[in-house]
């Protein structure tokens, strides 16, 4: 047998799916599930998760073109610190939700002025709020977003809403848990709740990822 070789489960893979959508419509109406491209970017599985109506997570103008190559148009998620000018534009045009988790991100934002637009706004997030087990880097913090402490959150919030004449904005809290605990979103959840009464801010959307 040539490697690498992956074999995947059709069934199990389907039954994961309907599994993950069914518990997200009980306990969330009207949730998106969205699935990493950067987790296994095999055209056949992307082309096969559009098909069940996962959206695609893309975290590089690389990842954001194999989305499209596989049939995604609007039903992607683009994040992540290093997105390309030229991508963030046709993913903003495409009506892809866009997460803004950094200060070129903004520029790029302010430089379009798009009429329209569906982003999120990445909060960095302080690990002090996690049990020290739940997260792999306590100590270190984590390395993206806008810092609600500082004023940094606030300061994002207001250049996005000067920026799109009729914006959506939503919350991007991201955690990498190596417990996959349940406490760990809690937390998150709680977390987000705290930013839309302190802030009088009302999210479009809450996306927690990770």
């Amino acid at each position: 047998m040539d490697t690498p070789y992956f074999l995947i489960s059709l069934d199990t893979l389907n039954e994961n799916i309907r599994a993950f959508q069914d518990a997200l419509n009980t306990v969330w109406p009207g949730s998106i599930l969205a699935y990493s491209v950067k987790t296994n970017a095999l055209p056949w599985l992307l082309k096969h998760l559009k098909s069940r109506g996962v959206w695609a997570e893309a975290v590089s103008d690389e990842e954001y073109r194999l989305s499209l190559l596989c049939g995604y148009q609007s039903n992607i998620i683009f994040n992540g610190p290093i997105k390309g000018q030229k991508t963030f534009a046709r993913a903003l045009q495409s009506d892809a939700i866009v997460n803004i988790d950094s200060e070129n991100d903004l520029l790029f934002l302010e430089e379009l002025h798009p009429k329209t637009a569906t982003v999120g706004l990445r909060v960095n997030v302080d690990p002090d709020m996690f049990a020290p087990e739940d997260i792999a880097y306590h100590e270190d913090g984590f390395r993206f977003g806008f810092s609600v402490e500082n004023g940094a959150f606030r300061s994002a919030l207001e250049r996005i809403t000067r920026s799109i004449e009729q914006p959506k904005i939503g919350l991007h809290l991201h955690c990498n848990t190596i417990t996959r605990s349940i406490a760990a979103y809690k937390a998150i959840a709680r977390f987000a709740a705290r930013i839309v009464r302190t802030h009088a801010f009302s999210p479009s959307f809450i996306d927690m990822g990770g």
